[in-house]
């Protein structure tokens, strides 16, 4: 009876599978859509990079991009975001990274066998462990300057826009129409900021879409929350007939409170850092007074 049971299991798996051979489950839409675009991606990017000439670290680093995009593109979204606003692709950072991991890892191991050839003992067991060490601590650090980085060039972008929508108002209120006043004042600012907004604007048109909307896909690649606002205000007005000259009216006074309100609160953060450090200066000079009388005591 149970041999009979065992064989007739194993008959209905087979069955199970032939059917599930025979007739398999459609892929979800969306996930294959998602790998379509993945797939497109990356035969961009191999495009881009066909005629240049690659190194082993980039060739190993293209392969964990890929590995990162396919396993993890949400994880990944963060630091495609903070090398976009620096100007930067993830291949190079990665081959930039991977670098520096290499030098962090065999520099120390490198280190102690030099010095047991010279007849200083070290254990060679601290080699690979302070090469593990300071490997990571290399890449925190390179996350940590690429975070910080992306974070000053946002804040870079935000005072830029803020000083655009102001301009723009203002050319709008000398009757200017703001498909006019979007691209003559994006073209007046320096830097890198202004250029961003200006070619973003100029190149909208040819790509046949709104300025607004043009600033709302850089906004989605740089993580700038203004310019992704922008667009949704904008789009918004158009929807429900509200003009679009109030609408800029009120997102440049927006953005203006916004800034000044971020300018009072660093500018706070800044007066209770030098307290505090006066403070702390403060009891270091009385500890040394202090110290001194007592040692003066005991030593009388």
């Amino acid at each position: 009876m149970t041999a009979i049971m065992i064989v007739s299991a194993i008959i209905a798996l087979g069955l199970l599978h032939l059917r599930r051979l025979a007739f398999p489950a459609a892929p979800p839409l969306v996930e294959q859509a998602a790998r379509w675009e993945r797939e497109r991606a990356r035969a961009g990017r191999r495009a881009e990079t066909a005629d240049d000439e690659r190194s082993w670290s980039k060739t190993v680093a293209e392969w964990i991009a890929e590995q990162l995009r396919n396993r993890r593109p949400d994880d990944l979204r963060t630091y495609e975001r903070d090398l976009a606003v620096t100007g930067q692709s993830m291949e190079e950072w990665l081959a930039h990274l991977l670098v520096w991991f290499l030098i962090g890892l065999l520099a120390p191991a490198a280190a102690v066998a030099v010095f047991n050839a010279v007849g200083v003992s070290i254990p060679m067991i601290a080699g690979p462990v302070l090469g593990l060490v300071f490997g990571v601590v290399a890449v925190v650090a390179e996350a940590r300057e690429l975070k910080t980085d992306a974070a000053a060039k946002r804040e870079e972008l935000r005072d830029a826009l803020a000083d655009f929508m102001d301009l723009v108002v203002m050319s709008m209120e000398g009757g200017s129409d703001h498909a006019d006043a979007l691209p003559a004042v994006a073209g007046k600012g320096t830097g890198w900021a202004f250029h961003t907004l200006h070619d973003t604007i100029d190149n909208a048109r040819a790509n046949s879409m709104t300025p607004w909307q043009a600033l709302g896909e850089v906004g989605e690649a740089y993580g700038v929350v203004e310019l992704i606002d922008l667009r949704a205000a904008l789009n918004l007005a158009r929807e429900d007939g509200t003009s679009i000259h109030d609408t800029l009216i009120e997102r440049a006074k927006s953005m203006r409170q916004s800034r000044l309100h971020e300018a009072e609160e660093r500018a706070s953060k800044s007066t209770d850092a030098m307290r505090n450090t006066l403070m702390v200066m403060a009891l270091v000079g009385a500890a040394y007074v202090i110290l001194a009388r007592i040692l003066f005591l005991f030593t009388a």
